[in-house]
């Protein structure tokens, strides 16, 4: 029925650019074919200002079966990339895909006022372990004391900064590198990783501790299942992944003519029988 509408309304668009409309104004759920699925996850990258990603990384272009879940991209109307890990959201600065390598930093606290004002209830702690990622080398974690009644050691902290921005969530804040530090009645603290040169003087400003966190720090992304991909490569066809969250595997996209091996791991080519009225 609503097809019907949008015919009569719209004659000369493509069937294709129907259900575009269907998704757009109605929100209609698109899925692609098999061979539509092999082009998307071997040709479509996802580009967000400065940054680009194919596999295993998902959003934009690249449709969610191309990628692992947990390697999802957004891209927000500034072509600021960002991605979630843990349930806290950061900022993409840069991908190394020889080297597995994001560098992240933490988007509620690098947005402006974001360090006077982090989303913080309850607590969110950057957690960089993970089931996909591991924290790369040359970070160390700082924690964030705000609006603290009791003072804290001046051995044990890099300093303390008022919040001067009007609107700012909270007052003040101190900044602490050992994790035994408890000061008194705080409102909030929050820990979050900074590049471990970060420590060596550059912290002794608010300035530069909100330049410390715009650096960001490097994470490890890595899979069980790259042997896997690099045999559906070579076999003609295109990674992606299947199943639940906490247990993906590789699935192999196909092109036209070929079909999935029985572990759906490797393309083989479909070969067709003899008519009867060539067979001998």
């Amino acid at each position: 029925m609503i097809y019907h509408c949008f015919s009569s309304s719209l004659p000369d668009l493509p069937l294709l650019l129907y259900f575009s409309l269907l998704f757009i104004i109605f929100g209609f759920p698109l899925s692609l074919s098999d061979h539509e699925l092999y082009q998307n996850c071997r040709d479509a990258v996802f580009k967000c200002g400065n940054i680009s990603a194919g596999f295993p990384f998902f959003g934009g272009q690249r449709a969610m079966d191309c990628g692992r879940l947990g390697l999802e991209l957004r891209c927000d109307n500034k072509n600021t990339t960002t991605i979630v890990i843990s349930d806290i959201e950061y900022r993409v600065l840069a991908i190394h895909r020889d080297r597995h390598i994001l560098r992240i930093a933490r988007e509620d606290l690098i947005k402006y006022d974001g360090l006077c004002s982090p989303q913080i209830i309850p607590t969110r702690n950057s957690v960089l372990n993970s089931e996909l990622f591991s924290p790369g080398l040359g970070y160390a974690n700082v924690t964030l004391f705000y609006d603290c009644q009791s003072s804290i050691s001046s051995r044990s902290t890099l300093g303390f900064f008022p919040c001067d921005d009007a609107g700012s969530t909270y007052s003040n804040v101190s900044v602490a590198t050992r994790n035994n530090i408890r000061p008194k009645r705080c409102s909030a603290n929050v820990t979050v990783p900074i590049l471990r040169s970060s420590l060596e003087g550059s912290l002794n400003s608010l300035l530069g501790l909100k330049e410390a966190l715009k650096r960001g720090v490097e994470v490890q992304w890595y899979w069980k299942d790259s042997e896997a991909c690099g045999k559906c490569n070579d076999s003609g066809g295109a990674c992606g992944f299947f199943g639940p969250a906490e247990n993906q595997t590789v699935f192999c996209h196909c092109p036209f003519m070929f079909d999935n091996s029985h572990d759906d791991r490797q393309c083989i080519r479909i070969v067709s029988s003899p008519s009867p009225t060539t067979a001998r």
